[in-house]
This record gives structure tokens, sequence and C-alpha cells, in this order.
């Protein structure tokens, strides 16, 4: 079933301008539709859109019903569904809308960009209750997946094979999976880890190429090395130098599969100078070496884990 033939887009009210609306209708990518899809097990993505504006204005947008997930980068957007509901987003925010075939939108401040996803699936129906509609921005850690994620619905190139459903299913499932962890009760999850173990695990997510010793953690946070090791390793599972040289071999696998560097440049990419000790590292943690965990990964692993930025490039 071709899915255009059921969207319409249509301009309500203010100049959003011909060229504008023209432009923006022709960043609606659609994809195959099967009435299934609901209820299968996998997320399908059935349109994906990248929306710019450069004033006020409200329009309208017509499809089949499904699930809608937006993620505003710029301006501020209010969305009325069918059922006469509506939320608000500000630049930096995401939304989550139940069911809906029609929704209206109305742009606030001039210039406005967004991304929009269709989904199916009846997974949404466990992260609908889950989240609530309108979600403040909380993927800005270093470790966060939400733009490589968006990124690669944006941009990735379809197979037209079970393939590409398989793709989208992953990247969907980790959007909603990490926006769930991320906007649960704080209480739950981090208010009783100290704040200094917080500092330590945020230091090595987003630093992890940076040289750490005990004895500088030792100093630097003024706790001895044997409590912070216990306290880390009890709330994360994990000895600090452990947590960190998982942190890099998880960041030198993608290096690997997206890169043409060699062995020596990811190991000391990811903060491991020494090649011998990157190459034991990389082996007691993956069981391959660099070397033939390169090799042996099917190219399609490139895209499928290396960084996508939502604007449009690779990093």
């Amino acid at each position: 079933m071709q899915l255009q033939d059921f969207m319409q887009f249509q301009s309500n009210s203010g100049n959003i301008g011909k060229g504008v609306l023209a432009s923006n209708r022709d960043q609606i990518h659609f994809l195959d539709y099967d009435s299934r899809m609901a209820e299968d097990g996998f997320l399908h993505m059935i349109y994906s859109a990248s929306f710019t504006t450069v004033s006020r204005c409200s329009y309208e947008l017509t499809v089949l019903p499904c699930y809608h997930f937006l993620s505003v980068t710029e301006g501020t957007l209010e969305v009325v569904c069918d059922d006469g509901s509506s939320c608000h987003a500000d630049s930096g925010q995401y939304l989550f809308l139940s069911p809906s075939d029609k929704l209206q939108f109305s742009i606030k401040s001039g210039h406005c960009r967004f991304f929009q996803v269709g989904v199916l699936g009846a997974a949404l129906n466990h992260y609908r209750a889950l989240l609530p509609t309108e979600i403040d921005r909380i993927g800005v850690s270093a470790a966060s997946g939400l733009t490589d994620c968006i990124g690669h619905l944006l941009h990735h190139k379809l197979y037209h094979s079970q393939i590409d459903t398989v793709m989208y299913s992953k990247w969907l499932n980790d959007i909603f999976t990490e926006l769930c962890v991320l906007s649960a009760d704080s209480s739950l999850l981090r208010d009783q880890i100290p704040s200094y173990i917080r500092e330590i695990k945020l230091m090595f997510d987003e630093n992890y190429q940076e040289t750490y010793s005990l004895a500088d953690l030792e100093r630097r946070f003024e706790t001895s090395r044997y409590r912070l090791c216990r306290e880390f390793t009890h709330y994360f599972g994990r000895s600090p130098i452990q947590y960190l040289n998982h942190r890099r071999i998880e960041a030198a696998k993608v290096l690997l599969v997206s890169t043409n560097l060699s062995v020596h440049e990811v190991g000391s990419s990811v903060g491991i100078d020494n090649t011998n000790h990157f190459i034991n590292l990389f082996k007691k943690e993956t069981g391959a070496t660099p070397l033939v965990f390169k090799q042996e990964a099917p190219a399609v692993l490139s895209e499928l884990h290396s960084p996508c930025a939502p604007d449009g490039h690779p990093q």
C-alpha cells in the first residue's frame, strides 16, 4: 500500500509560503505500509520528515493512524491531535504522540526546525504507558545514543529488504528505551548514588580517552581508593578501571567498523597508547583481537553502529 496516497500536507494560516510548503512536503519520506505492522514484533517507521519554517504559521498533516515522535531542534511548536488534545515543545524537547491520523502544527516562533516520524508496532503501547507526551531533552551526555539513532532514521540508505525493517526497529527501540530509562523517577535511579561516584562515571563516559589512575581519583575526590572502588563497583557492577576500559573498548569497536584507522590509531584514540595492552584488553572484552574483529565485521555494521548526526552527515 502506498502511504503517500493517504497523506495530505497543507497550510492553514500564516505566511508559510508556497516554496517553503513545497520544500517541506518534499522532505516527507514514505516507507512501506501494511496494516499487520501494528501487531507484529517490530517497530515500523512508516514515514519520516524534517520540517523547517521561517515565519509564524499553521499547517495540517493527515496520514493513516499511527504514533508520532518529534524532536524539536529550533523554535517553538504546538501540536493539536485529532482528539483535540494539544502539546507544546521548545527547542531541545521531544514529543511522543498517541495514535492520530491528523495533526495540526502551529509554529509559535518564526524559525522552527523539527524531525518527525510515524511509527507502528505493538510495543508502542507499552512505551506510551511509560513515557510522558512532552519530554525534556535528556540525552545530552556523550553516552547517549539518541542523536545517533535519530540521524540513522533520517539518513539510512534503504536495502529494500527485510533488513531495513530490522534496522529501523533497532534504532526506534533504542530511542524509546533510552527515553523511558531517562524519564523515570530519578529517585529510583540515581539519588542514592554519591555525587562523586556519578561524576567519575560521567568523566569516563564523556572523556574516556583521557588518562586516569586510582591515585589521581583519590586526590581529586579526597576519598580513599578503597572506598572509591567499593562504592563504584556496588553501583555499576565494575571497578572504576574496569568500567573505563569497557567504555574505551565499546568506543573502539565503533571506530574499527566505521573508519580505516589502524589498530594502534584506534587504541590511541580511545586512550590506550600501548598497542599490546589495547589488543589484550580488547580480546579479553570481546573474545577477538581488534584486527580479527575488524576483518570479520560485515560492512553493514558500520552503518548500524557508527554515529550519524541528525542534520544529515555521519560524524
